[in-house]
C-alpha cells in the first residue's frame, strides 16, 4: 500500500479508486499462491513471537528466585537480549510500575523511574499474563512493541513483569523482506485499530488506514474496512504503483498473525500490468566511469543550487519535479527536502511529495534521510545509502548522493547509482555484526574503558578478527581503538573524510548518540589491503564514547 500527498486525493478519485470486494477467483493460481505467501508469513511471524516469549519466560523464572533487581536478573536479561540483536531493550518493572532492572547499560538511567502512568505498564500489571502490546512511540523515535511476561514468586505472589522491546517494522521486516525479494509481491501489516505497523513504503508506518484523510475515499475505505473486520480474505482496489507514477489495479490477500493479545492483518498485494524489468549495464571500467560520474554529480547539484537561488523556491521546485525538466538525466535527478524532512521535490516518486520521511531507513537499516538533514544543516556534504533506481525498474542499488542547503529551510541533492556493489546484507550477517558490537560494549561495561580499549587494539585478542575488528571513538572524535592503524590512536578524526568526501566519523558519532545504528563507510579492508565500502554498526558505551565494527561489500 502506498500513501499519497493530500493534493493528489482528487487524482485518485478521478482515476476511480473503486473495485472493492472479493475477487471470486477460487481457482486463480495467482490468488492461491498469494494465499500461500500470506499463510507462510503468519506462521513465520507467530513462530518468532513464540521464540521471543520463550526467552522472556526464562527470564521470568530467573527473576522469581533471584529477585527483580539482582545481578542475576541483569545478566539473564542481557544474555537473552543478545539472542535478539535487533531488539532495543529489556526491562523489569515491579507491580508498582517502578523500573528495577534495565539493559543494555545505556538504559541504566531508567532504573528507579516510575512508569505506572504508561498504558502498557498498567495493562501488564493489571492482567498479569503474557502480553504483546500495541505499537507505541518510543523515546528513540521508533514505533515499538513491548512483549512482556509476568513474574511470580515461588509462593505465587505477583512481583511484576519483564519485557523485551523492539521496533515493529524491523521485527516484521525480517520475515517479510525476503518474501518480497523472492516473489515480487508487496506486503503491509496493520493492527485492528487501523495503525500500519509495517509497509514496504516506510513512510506509511504509523499511519491509520481508517482515520487518516489520505485514505478517505469511500471505495478505498470499503476495502480497508473489510481487511480490518475479516480475519482473512481477498479484494481488489486501485492505488499507486510501486513507482508512484500511476494508478494500477491491485489484488490483496490477507491473513491474521499475532499472539497474546496482538492481532495483525498481514496483507499481500500484487499490482496488475507491472512494467517489464529493465537491466542496467555495468560499465566496463567501473573505477574510471565512477570517477567521471562523481565529477558530473558535483556540477549537477551545484547547478540545482544556483537555479534555486536565482529563480526562487517555487519556480525551482516546479522545475525539479518536472519529469521532462532540465534537472532529470536518466537516473540522475534532483531531489529536495525541508530541514524537517518533508519531501518537496522527488520527480520519479511524486506520490511522496508532502510526506515526512524522518526516521526512514534503507534496506540495511541506515537512517539516510535524518543524516541528509544533519549534513545540510552543517553546510552540505555526501552520503551513501540504498535506494530504488528508476532507470532499472526501481531495483534497490547503492547510491552516493551530495546535498547542499539552499537556505536554513530546505536543501537540494542528487546522487549516482553504483550497481557494481551488491545492495544488501542478509539478516544473519547484520545480526552477527550487531551481536559483535554489543558484546564488545558489554565487555567495556564489565572491564572498564582502559582494559577494553587495550584489548580492542590488541591484534591477538578475540576482538580483532581481520576485517571484523572492533573500533572505538570518543564523541569528540578522538580515536580510541583502531587495531590495524595504531599510528592514529589518540588523534582527533572528527573531520576525517573518506575517499569520496563522506564525514564517516561524524556519521558514526551521530548514530551512536541516537542509541546506536548502521552507517556506510569507505575504508581500508585489512583482509585485502584495499579500500572498500562496508556497513558498520555502532553503539554507545556511555555518553562519552562508542564502539563499532563492520562488514564489507563484495563487488559484482
Amino acid at each position: 500500500m502506498k500513501a499519497f500527498h493530500i493534493a493528489v486525493i482528487f487524482l485518485i478519485i478521478i482515476a476511480s479508486v473503486s473495485l472493492a470486494g472479493c475477487t471470486d477467483k477460487a481457482n486463480d493460481p495467482k490468488i492461491a499462491e498469494m494465499k500461500g505467501v500470506a499463510k507462510q508469513l503468519t506462521v513465520s511471524i507467530n513462530n518468532d513471537l513464540g521464540d521471543l516469549k520463550a526467552g522472556i519466560q526464562n527470564n521470568s523464572r530467573t527473576l522469581s528466585t533471584a529477585g527483580l533487581a539482582s545481578y542475576g536478573a541483569k545478566a539473564a536479561l542481557a544474555e537473552n537480549l543478545l539472542r535478539h540483536p535487533w531488539a532495543v531493550s529489556s526491562l523489569v518493572i515491579s507491580r508498582d510500575g517502578i523500573v528495577t532492572t534495565a539493559v543494555p547499560q545505556n538504559f541504566a538511567g531508567m532504573v528507579g523511574r516510575n512508569l505506572s502512568w504508561q498504558p502498557e505498564v498498567q495493562k501488564a500489571n493489571a492482567e498479569r499474563v503474557p502480553i504483546v502490546s500495541g505499537v507505541f512511540r518510543m523515546e528513540e523515535g521508533l514505533n515499538g512493541i513491548s512483549q512482556s511476561y509476568p513474574v511470580f514468586s515461588s509462593s505465587g505472589e505477583y512481583l511484576g513483569y519483564t519485557d523485551i522491546t523492539y521496533a515493529a517494522d524491523i521485527f516484521l521486516g525480517r520475515h517479510i523482506e525476503p518474501v518480497i525479494r523472492s516473489t515480487g509481491y508487496d506486503v503491509w501489516v496493520a493492527q485492528l485499530d487501523g495503525t500500519e505497523i509495517f509497509d514496504t513504503t516506510k513512510e506509511e508506518i504509523g499511519k491509520n488506514i481508517i482515520s487518516d484523510p489520505v485514505y478517505a475515499d469511500s471505495a478505498l475505505q470499503e476495502v480497508l474496512t473489510r481487511i480490518i473486520k475479516e480475519p482473512s480474505g481477498t479484494a481488489k482496489y486501485v492505488f499507486w504503483d510501486k513507482e508512484w507514477n500511476r494508478n494500477v489495479t491491485k489484488t490483496a490477500v490477507w491473513e491474521t498473525a499475532g499472539i497474546d493479545g496482538a492481532t495483525w492483518r498481514v496483507v499481500v498485494t500484487s499490482a496488475e500490468s507491472e512494467p517489464e524489468v529493465k537491466t542496467t549495464k555495468i560499465p566496463a571500467s567501473v573505477v574510471e566511469a565512477t570517477d567521471a560520474r562523481y565529477a558530473n554529480l558535483t556540477r549537477f547539484v551545484k547547478g540545482a543550487y544556483a537555479y534555486a537561488k536565482e529563480n526562487g523556491k517555487k519556480a525551482a521546485l516546479l522545475e525539479f519535479n518536472n519529469p521532462n525538466g532540465t534537472f532529470i538525466d536518466g537516473d540522475l535527478y534532483v531531489f529536495a527536502y525541508t530541514m524537517n524532512g518533508t519531501v518537496i521535490a522527488l520527480p520519479y516518486q511524486q506520490g511522496l511529495i508532502g510526506t515526512d520521511r524522518t526516521g526512514i531507513t534503507d534496506s540495511n537499516g541506515v537512517a539516510f534521510i535524518d543524516r541528509m538533514i544533519e549534513i545540510a544543516r552543517d553546510g552540505g556534504g555526501s552520503i551513501y545509502y540504498i535506494y530504488p533506481n528508476p532507470e532499472d525498474n526501481y531495483r534497490e542499488e547503492f547510491k552516493f548522493s551530495s546535498v547542499i542547503p539552499v537556505d536554513n529551510e530546505w536543501f537540494v541533492g542528487a546522487g549516482i547509482y553504483l550497481p557494481e556493489l551488491p545492495a544488501g546484507f542478509n539478516s544473519t550477517e547484520r545480526d552477527e555484526l550487531v551481536v559483535r558490537v554489543k558484546q564488545a560494549r558489554g565487555y567495556a561495561h564489565v572491564q572498564g574503558a582502559d582494559r577494553a580499549i587495550a584489548d580492542f587494539n590488541d591484534r591477538r585478542s578475540v576482538f580483532t578478527n581481520g576485517s571484523r575488528y572492533i573500533f572505538a571513538y570518543g564523541y569528540n572524535g578522538t580515536t580510541l581503538a583502531l587495531p590495524f592503524q595504531p599510528e592514529v590512536i589518540g588523534s582527533n578524526r572528527l573531520n576525517f573524510t573518506d575517499s569520496h568526501g563522506v564525514k564517516i566519523i561524524q556519521w558514526e558519532i551521530s548514530a551512536a548518540r541516537r542509541g546506536g545504528g548502521f552507517v556506510y563507510v569507505d575504508y581500508l579492508n585489512p583482509d585485502t589491503g584495499l579500500p572498500g565500502l562496508k556497513l558498520c554498526y555502532v553503539a554507545p558505551v556511555d555518553d562519552t564514547w562508542l564502539v563499532g565494527s563492520g562488514i564489507y561489500t563484495g563487488r559484482r
